[in-house]
């Protein structure tokens, strides 16, 4: 319950900021990676709820449309945030291919297995 509240917190800190700079910004890849990362972890929050009963089944059996929406930002938030994160080791390292390489495999590997599970 700390997480949601701390998560809460941030998002009404930061919400004048992330309106002006996102929402009525111009749109780039750097949006779409910006509310995949920010979002997901809302996404985390309601699966997580669900894989602990605190949502109970006969509700998660109504809402399967929802929870697929929330496991498809789930994964798309995990591969934003390896692109961010491989963008910016890339950049640290000179633009090395290695760096490329690894996180590129990582993010198909957080792809692939989010897929099969």
């Amino acid at each position: 319950m700390i997480l949601n509240a701390l998560l809460y917190y941030d998002y009404l800190l930061t919400f004048g900021q992330e309106f002006k700079h996102i929402w009525l910004g111009k749109f780039r890849l750097s949006t779409i990676l910006y509310i995949f990362c920010r979002y997901a972890m809302v996404a985390n929050i309601v699966y997580l709820l669900a894989i602990v009963n605190v949502i109970p089944h006969a509700r998660v059996r109504q809402c399967d449309g929802a929870y697929q929406v929330c496991a498809a930002l789930s994964v798309a938030g995990r591969t934003a945030i390896l692109v961010v994160l491989g963008m910016r080791t890339y950049a640290v390292f000179h633009q090395s291919r290695v760096i490329l390489v690894f996180f590129g495999i990582l993010g198909l590997l957080v792809v692939i297995l989010a897929a099969v599970r």
